[in-house]
């Protein structure tokens, strides 16, 4: 390992505070196997008894070009985050990291935070079913047009004689905008469902036991029943399994461990079950806000991107993304951003051409990442 690269954390870590001591990059015990660190799996790591922070991260070789964060304030604002955090103001805070004009600057684990660990992502789940997505329409598997045709043109094993009304109406871009107008007696049928039904049968047992579908029951409701549709279709138009093309295309593409698990219809878990390093998290980020485009390969469709990233008119939940305004040093922000429970962010600042990932294992205050985040190191970008 370049010793330089070593010494680098440990002279930031000291500047920034005395009692600090940073070394090696924090990594998940030998005895531990990445790909099994499920939601459950995590809560078994013990927390680590100091954070490590680099303003000057490592190159790991991992896809992820490295650079150096030292603007004015910067030493300021990172002791202010470390006071925070250290005095319990982000809860149970894991990791950050910042991504600027194509560089890793920012890299900091507490807690549970691993380099090499999966972190569970939550309903940054849904946002990465949006992503595959994007992958299955770069490689032609899907088109772009396929958005709006009806969900059950693409699963020729449902029965539409016993779907209910309006099913058919649905389309994947209803599905992707959480409006397909689906609803059920209680929030257990499509869990108790999928535990009995596999793949497109349990997609036909909740046709059939849905309200009628109705102009206005296509209200906006988030659920994960909508990305399942979409993975469904996806698991039907790729090459094999959707775990499989995750596994070559997307997790294959930008590297990293991971584990997804399937949800009991034996499609991968759409409305949260995923987990992924942060380093993987920043690397899929900034490929969406550069137009699809990882290391100079087009690996997302432009096109499908640009309905991701443009303009909606009103803050709102598009494509499995939240599209927002946030503040920082006084002035609004665009914010397109995965956001799972917990404190979970895949979060992207278009205008300051920012990637911002954080994790946590907070119960509920899903927001107080965020709030570190634009309370310590965005305003740093802010002119």
């Amino acid at each position: 390992m370049n010793i330089q690269k070593q010494i680098v954390p440990v002279l930031t870590a000291l500047l920034l505070s005395s009692q600090l001591i940073a070394g090696e990059l924090p990594r998940l015990p030998k005895e531990l196997a990445p790909e099994k660190q499920t939601y459950r799996e995590q809560a078994n790591l013990v927390d680590m008894a100091e954070p490590y922070v680099s303003t000057s991260p490592e190159d790991l070789g991992d896809g992820l070009q490295v650079g150096t964060l030292d603007l004015p304030g910067t030493e300021a604002a990172v002791k202010a985050l470390l006071a925070d955090d250290k005095a319990g103001k982000y809860s149970n805070l894991d990791s950050i990291l910042i991504w600027k004009d194509g560089k890793l600057l920012f890299e900091m684990y507490n807690r549970r935070g691993r380099v090499d660990g999966p972190h569970y992502a939550m309903s940054i789940t849904k946002t990465l079913t949006s992503v595959v997505l994007a992958r299955a329409i770069q490689l032609g598997w899907m088109e772009l047009s396929d958005l709006d045709k009806p969900v059950i043109s693409f699963m020729p094993e449902i029965d539409k004689s016993k779907i209910k009304p309006g099913v058919e109406t649905i389309t994947l871009r209803d599905a992707l905008m959480m409006k397909s107008g689906l609803r059920f007696e209680n929030n257990k049928v499509a869990f108790a469902l999928g535990e009995k039904y596999q793949r497109q049968q349990y997609f036909q047992k909740l046709f059939e036991v849905t309200a009628p579908v109705t102009s206005e029951s296509k209200a906006y409701k988030y659920t994960g029943t909508d990305p399942s549709m979409i993975m469904m279709i996806i698991d039907i138009k790729v090459p094999g399994t959707a775990q499989e093309f995750i596994a070559k295309e997307v997790v294959g593409k930008f590297g990293g461990n991971y584990n997804w698990d399937d949800q009991g219809c034996g499609i991968p878990k759409c409305g949260a079950g995923s987990n992924f390093t942060s380093r993987t998290l920043l690397k899929i980020g900034s490929t969406v806000i550069q137009g699809g485009k990882y290391q100079g390969e087009q690996l997302l469709s432009a096109d499908y991107i640009k309905l991701v990233m443009s303009d909606k008119g009103k803050e709102g939940y598009y494509y499995y993304f939240h599209n927002r305004q946030k503040m920082a040093k006084g002035k609004r922000i665009k914010f397109i951003s995965g956001i799972g429970a917990g404190g979970q962010y895949m979060a992207t600042f278009p205008e300051l051409n920012i990637v911002a990932v954080a994790t946590s294992h907070n119960k509920g205050q899903i927001g107080l990442p965020l709030n570190a985040l634009l309370g310590h190191l965005i305003p740093l970008f802010v002119e």
